[in-house]
């Protein structure tokens, strides 16, 4: 078994435009995220999922492997999903992909252990939570999570008033991890309507009944996502 890294890396965010290019003391976002997955040295190979030339240009400088996508996917699960599907053969049935969104430069090694130990035979899609801080309530760049007893995801949402408040509220870190055959079955699910009215693909698996487990983590990780993000670095 491998450990395969994806980052997709869309040049055209809506939120923020250009963003796996925008510079962060000197270096682009996605160069950032890249090499802290280098130094972690717990995958086996690291892809970078593009749609632009300028983005496969910049990675190229710093001797990333890019895989060129189609600009016509809609989310990172089908960016990735494409990648891997050009490495044919290289990628295994037993391979672990992980989904490392291009805006989470700050994810720790011990972060990237935490959701392979997610992993059994039950499982169909790893990823990661913390503890929602009040100060992210009422922020719809932020995720929430509600999760069951036994850590699997309820429900996802930008909005505290679809979540249950009587129970502990998680924020979800970008970050999936999945085998082969489910990446692919996931992508090729029709979207929802909950998915397209919140721009999340995760609630498209939920509609669908895959089990989403997730790991929780101490750590308040910062996602790079709109201007405020940058300014809190």
């Amino acid at each position: 078994m491998k450990i395969i890294g994806v980052i997709p890396a869309r040049y055209n965010s809506k939120r923020l435009p250009g963003k796996p290019l925008i510079k962060i003391h000197g270096k682009a976002l996605i160069e950032l995220t890249y090499t802290n997955l280098i130094k972690m040295e717990l995958f086996d190979s690291i892809y970078i999922a593009t749609d632009s030339e300028k983005i496969c240009n910049e990675v190229n400088k710093i001797g990333a492997s890019t895989i060129m996508t189609s600009v016509d996917l809609k989310n990172g699960t089908e960016r990735c999903n494409e990648a891997i599907k050009k490495l044919g053969s290289k990628i295994s049935h037993d391979d672990i992909i992980i989904n490392i969104q291009c805006d989470e430069p700050f994810v720790k090694k011990q972060h990237i252990q935490k959701i392979l130990s997610l992993f059994t035979k039950k499982t169909h899609i790893g990823t990661l939570v913390s503890y929602l801080k009040t100060k992210d309530i009422n922020n719809p760049s932020v995720v929430k999570v509600n999760l069951d007893t036994d850590n699997q995801a309820l429900i996802f949402s930008r909005f505290i008033h679809d979540l249950d408040n009587t129970q502990q509220l998680y924020k979800h870190i970008g970050i999936y991890a999945y085998r082969k055959d489910t990446l692919n079955l996931l992508s090729n699910l029709p979207a929802t309507i909950e998915e397209l009215e919140q721009k999340l693909e995760q609630l498209r698996w939920i509609n669908t009944h895959y089990n989403i487990t997730c790991g929780v983590i101490k750590d308040d990780i910062l996602s790079i996502n709109t201007e405020d993000d940058l300014k809190n670095i």
